[in-house]
């Protein structure tokens, strides 16, 4: 069996806050968007991924790692270079968290502004991890 993921669902606190940090850090292209939601393309290949970000509005939602839902969010890049990109701008936003690497990938973790882990890892060899 083979699978691969259509879309990962983030809930966010401020829909125009989130699409601005995934469209800049990770140049992810805007597909749809609706009052509370919004589609973002993560991969066009013969499987479509898209990131889907839903706005939960009120006082009741609380963000962070206690609660249930998704923990961590992880891309693997096509190239070193473009993990460099995305350390950078997870650093401007003061979004990065640690960086991490061994003989064969290197890794980097930041948060979203709703402090949703993310892993972004790249090859040293040029093959997959």
């Amino acid at each position: 069996m083979e699978l691969s993921i259509q879309t990962a669902l983030l809930h966010v606190t401020d829909l125009k806050q989130s699409i601005e940090f995934y469209q800049d850090v990770f140049d992810l292209p805007l597909t749809s968007q609706q009052e509370e939601v919004a589609v973002l393309m993560v991969s066009e290949t013969s499987r479509r991924q898209v990131l889907l970000l839903r706005e939960l509005r009120g006082s009741s939602h609380h963000s962070g790692r206690r609660n249930i839902g998704l923990r961590m969010l992880s891309f693997e890049t096509g190239a070193p270079n473009e993990l460099d990109t995305i350390e950078r701008k997870l650093t401007e936003r003061h979004a990065l968290v640690w960086r991490a690497e061994t003989p064969t990938y290197r890794a980097i973790m930041g948060v979203d502004p709703d402090r949703i882990d993310i892993c972004v890892a790249s090859s040293l060899t040029g093959t997959p991890i």
